[in-house]
């Protein structure tokens, strides 16, 4: 396999890291009633899933700071689910911002509790809940195997 069909690949430590950040911002959306902040992260996780994580600001702070710091193993692993999971955050920070700005804040509560919980799991348990979905899909068929 040459170098331009390779998967991409990304450092664990970057996206755990990006993860306790998902986490910190999300629980201030949550406990300060601002739905703006979670259509800001929504840009953030759109860049990660469709553009380049390289332009993502919670990337970059990521690599350049946060990575050097915690204490998460330097591990290269597959982009494509991580990207997918991005999808998933993008709509539920989407639909929290939405869902706030109409004025209900106890559904927008409710909506990141479920962001916050996909988030912690990755950033402290290394467990990624849309990972494990997509690997579903790919048994089911429904992602082709070779992605």
């Amino acid at each position: 396999m040459d170098q331009n069909n390779a998967p991409q690949r990304v450092k664990e430590q970057n996206v755990r890291a990006v993860a306790v950040q998902v986490v910190l911002i999300s629980l201030t959306a949550a406990v300060l009633k601002l739905p703006v902040i979670m259509l800001l992260l929504s840009i953030d996780f759109l860049i990660r899933a469709f553009i380049n994580s390289r332009y993502s600001l919670l990337s970059y702070i990521s690599r350049n700071f946060l990575a050097a710091v915690l204490p998460f193993r330097n591990k290269v692993i597959l982009m494509k689910p991580k990207k997918f999971a991005a999808i998933i955050g993008m709509i539920i920070s989407t639909s929290a911002g939405i869902v706030g700005l109409s004025g209900n804040n106890t559904v927008m509560t409710g909506v990141i509790l479920v962001l916050l919980l996909f988030s912690f799991l990755e950033a402290f348990l290394k467990f990624c809940a849309g990972c494990w979905m997509f690997g579903i899909l790919m048994r089911i068929h429904l992602i082709k195997e070779d992605t």
